[in-house]
């Protein structure tokens, strides 16, 4: 199986370790395997996951943050 590429998000209201967590808790819930690498300084959110990114996108919203495509 080929190793797909992760998934970026710009989420400006990701402000610190409690958002990252939050952030991080949404995504196990709908791919408990998921890598999640998030850089609260840029705001960045990187998702390694089985899932693609509208999904991902609706577990960062559902977990109360707005999330961007970020490239």
């Amino acid at each position: 199986m080929a190793e797909s590429t992760p998934l970026q998000f710009k989420v400006p209201d990701m402000r610190d370790d409690d958002s990252v967590r939050a952030i991080t808790e949404a995504v196990r819930k709908i791919d408990p395997h998921a890598h999640i690498v998030a850089d609260l300084k840029t705001g960045r959110v990187m998702i390694g996951a089985e899932i693609d990114a509208g999904r991902a996108a609706e577990a960062i919203e559902a977990a109360g943050f707005s999330p961007c495509a970020a490239g």
